[in-house]
């Protein structure tokens, strides 16, 4: 079937060619990608062709949405946004009537009723012949069913709805996730797009009052204020700095200074999140280093000779729990009902029997959180060992350190959340906006659903540093994590009818079918994630070169191995990941030519940008693919003393490289990422080319 769904486009395939450069004469200036992203309601989305049913329900201009003089202020917000996209996304003018004599109007075509009996979370939509009646245990959960009436009429292209109730509750909460747009920047409008997709809390890393880890003054409590307006909450991730045992004379007037100070500064803080390596302290277990302490902002160790202990930061030691309860202390005198995040990400590859002593003596005041897939070893289809270093869709999970954890969770009575990565994007590709692999993410959704059936699996973290971006990948995770929602067949066959037309849908699914079997043969090992697959295609060649250093770049790397012949992959390993990469590389190029060339062949414009955008999407993965193909076989080429077979390799990804940068100036998105901004963009790319041009010779002639 694959096959003969490609082959229908085989004789498009030759126009994607220059598809491929359709629209790059317009190229984007860094950050215009945040036009499209500030476009809450997507303008024009109804086809006007299509009538509605005598089962179905329409809306037409002069219908009023009830928000009564009693309803919550969320209510009334989520009422005007309605408003707001019936006019904006399906040219129906509508208005919303506040007065207390507004649910009798025969207009009314919205009322919102609250139900305190309901469960929490929970919402019921009714769909008659006169409107629509939404019960809803709260507001939040109003709010979520006018979301759901947008859902339901995007998928139909049309203002019109199907007669019938159906009753929905979300499964997890908190569902958090740290901005897309710029890292702890949170606009309106990204708000408003993380409240619709079913994220309802922001992650804002902290370091002081009004000190983010990359922004050095924020009014945080205004992030908060207007997160809470559209029916968020906010947790504080720790970068505070306070290297105290909790035994010390002076640290409880140090945890004062620090966590009290920012405590009291942000009462309104849901919770806040401490992880090992961010909340570092002289920690007295003697199986832990303790010749540790914070430097400005950076650890400096002092290790013995031949002393191979971890950092307290990286080992569940035995006085974590004193100091959880000291610092607890410091905030909840500020804050009394604010919730505290321990997660135990560091030390996940220390033997079960230490970490489940630590569990077993946490305060049970606490939430723990783990990470889902993290540290499991597994061999790929050809036999490469292979380790999931960081966060990865390569294996679904649960790894047996989260599922380890969550069993004792759940027998202590402790509440459990896991950094899930269900936002829709992992650390297996740094700078692209969102993982289109719809079916392995299927498999990753059964799984956490699952946790939650099995272990009480309460609430998701779902990114971390790359930050959340509004795709279909997050249109289905908010489906399949909501009791009531739509079978995932169905949903993704809508999605694709909705965004690529109803005569590409095979199409489509067969390249998110293809892509999402080739993603798993990605090596998820620190070599990768901290080498070619953080800055793709811009990630510097210098095979048989001297080391590169940090002042030869034109952006200071961040997370980045700059030298990639300092990783430790023997000669067997490299060879085995080639193995993998090639088909890699030949799907993700031959699924974006085939989106490239439904764009060519698409009338509508929004469809038309859509194909034209997942297809460049595809490319450039390909392409961060074959940047990580052509340095590895180049390290071999380096081992050998093959300085001819660097040259063929380096003409090689040369020609790769000035490509890609035509894909990121096409996209803005692309080569770009929240905490790292633009260091896999196109200043980084002419950089790598020129570099090449001057040490290997290459380049037009």
């Amino acid at each position: 079937m694959k096959e003969f769904v490609f082959g229908i486009f085989a004789t498009l395939c030759a126009a994607a060619v220059c598809a491929a450069d359709c629209g790059v004469c317009a190229e984007e200036k860094p950050y215009d990608f945040r036009a499209r992203l500030a476009d809450v309601h997507k303008p024009n989305r109804r086809d006007w062709k299509i009538q509605p049913t005598a089962n179905e329900f329409a809306f037409t201009n002069g219908m009023k949405i009830a928000a009564g003089e009693d309803a919550a202020p969320l209510v009334r917000r989520a009422a005007d946004d309605f408003r707001d996209y019936l006019l904006t996304s399906m040219g129906v003018n509508a208005s919303v009537e506040v007065s207390g004599k507004s649910g009798k109007s025969d207009r009314c075509a919205v009322e919102v009723k609250i139900d305190g009996a309901m469960k929490a979370r929970e919402y019921a939509i009714e769909v008659g012949a006169k409107g629509v009646t939404i019960r809803a245990a709260d507001a939040k959960a109003a709010a979520q069913g006018f979301y759901r009436l947008e859902d339901r009429m995007n998928l139909c292209s049309t203002p019109f709805l199907a007669k019938g109730a159906e009753t929905r509750r979300p499964m997890f909460s908190p569902r958090m996730s740290h901005s897309g747009w710029g890292c702890d920047q949170f606009p309106d409008a990204h708000l408003a797009q993380m409240a619709h997709h079913g994220i309802d809390a922001i992650l804002i890393f902290v370091k002081d009052v009004d000190v983010t880890k990359n922004v050095p003054h924020i009014d945080i409590s205004d992030t908060i204020r207007r997160a809470k307006a559209w029916g968020l909450d906010t947790y504080l991730y720790s970068y505070v700095l306070a290297f105290a045992h909790p035994s010390a004379p002076g640290s409880k007037e140090l945890f004062e200074k620090t966590y009290g100070r920012v405590a009291a500064a942000y009462p309104e803080a849901k919770g806040i999140i401490f992880v090992g390596e961010s909340c570092q302290f002289p920690s007295k277990d003697e199986r832990a280093l303790p010749y540790c302490y914070w430097e400005k902002d950076k650890i400096a160790v002092h290790r013995k000779k031949g002393d191979g202990r971890p950092l307290a930061g990286w080992f569940p030691c035995r006085d974590y729990p004193d100091w959880l309860n000291a610092v607890k202390a410091a905030i909840r005198a500020h804050a009394p009902d604010m919730e505290i995040v321990f997660w135990s990400y560091n030390w996940g590859s220390q033997g079960e029997r230490e970490r489940l002593e630590l569990l077993n003596a946490l305060p049970r005041d606490i939430t723990l959180q783990a990470t889902f897939e993290m540290f499991e070893a597994f061999p790929k289809r050809n036999g490469l060992p292979s380790r999931v270093a960081d966060y990865s869709l390569t294996y679904v999970g649960p790894g047996r350190y989260f599922a380890s954890e969550a069993k004792e969770a759940q027998k202590l009575g402790m509440r459990m959340y896991s950094m899930s990565n269900t936002g829709g994007h992992t650390w297996d590709f740094g700078t692209i906006p969102f993982d289109p692999f719809p079916y392995q993410w299927k498999k990753r959704f059964d799984a956490v659903v699952k946790a939650h059936v099995d272990w009480n699996l309460a609430g998701l973290m779902e990114n971390h540093h790359y930050g959340w971006w509004p795709s279909f990948i997050s249109e289905l995770s908010k489906e399949a994590y909501t009791e009531g929602g739509m079978q995932f067949e169905t949903h993704i066959r809508a999605i694709a009818a909705r965004d690529y037309g109803e005569k590409s849908v095979d199409a489509a699914l067969a390249v998110w079918k293809d892509w999402s079997e080739k993603i798993v043969d990605m090596h998820s090992e620190s070599e990768n994630q901290y080498g070619p697959f953080r800055y793709g295609p811009a990630y510097p060649f210098n095979a048989m070169e001297p080391d590169l250093n940090v002042s030869d770049l034109p952006m200071p790397p961040m997370y980045l191995n700059l030298n990639y012949r300092h990783c430790a992959a023997k000669d067997k390993s490299l060879r085995l990941q080639i193995e993998l990469l090639d088909p890699m590389v030949e799907s993700f190029m031959r699924g974006g030519d085939t989106f490239l060339a439904l764009a060519a062949a698409e009338t509508d414009a929004t469809r038309r940008d859509n194909a034209r955008r997942l297809g460049w999407h595809g490319q450039y993965m390909a392409r961060a693919c074959l940047t990580a193909r052509n340095v590895k076989a180049a390290m071999l080429a380096e081992r050998a003393k093959d300085r001819a077979k660097a040259v063929e390799i380096a003409r090689d990804e040369y020609a790769n490289a000035k490509a890609a940068l035509k894909l990121v100036r096409a996209d803005s998105r692309l080569g770009w990422e929240p905490t790292m901004l633009y260091r896999g963009g196109p200043d980084m790319i002419e950089w790598k080319l020129r570099y090449m041009e001057e040490h290997y010779g290459v380049g037009d002639k």
